[in-house]
């Protein structure tokens, strides 16, 4: 299973790395209920593709997209304020198209909130990384 490889090691990215490795592997078991739990209720997530997504997915949008295995590489996060976090890192997924695989780069922008007292992320950003 992927891991997350943080750029410095402070406290908010050492608590940032650990709920994005919970969400990712969240996505990679299409397990909804983890998933979604981990994200605010007004989510909104820009895909690789352009495509803009308002509110958490679905267990079936989860598995459309379906990856085998990611690596979560040079994450830096930032505070903004006591209760928000903007966060940059690069994703590679590994996608299995039938007998093979193929793995996909993506740049990530993502804004975290305190909702509630737990960190949850309310805005997603990937694009495709040359």
């Amino acid at each position: 299973m992927g891991g997350v490889h943080a750029v410095g090691e402070n406290e908010l990215t050492r608590m940032l790395a650990e709920q994005l490795r919970a969400l990712w592997d969240a996505r990679l078991r299409v397990d909804e209920v983890a998933h979604s739990a981990l994200l605010a209720e007004e989510y909104r997530a820009v895909h690789p593709d352009g495509s803009v997504h308002l509110g958490k997915p679905s267990a079936e949008e989860i598995a459309a997209a379906p990856i085998e295995d990611y690596w979560l590489r040079e994450l830096q996060a930032w505070p903004a304020g006591d209760e928000a976090v903007i966060a940059a890192y690069t994703a590679e997924v590994e996608v299995r198209n039938g007998m093979s695989a193929e793995r996909y780069k993506l740049e990530v922008g993502e804004v975290w909130l305190k909702e509630h007292g737990q960190w949850k992320c309310r805005y997603h950003h990937a694009t495709p990384r040359k």
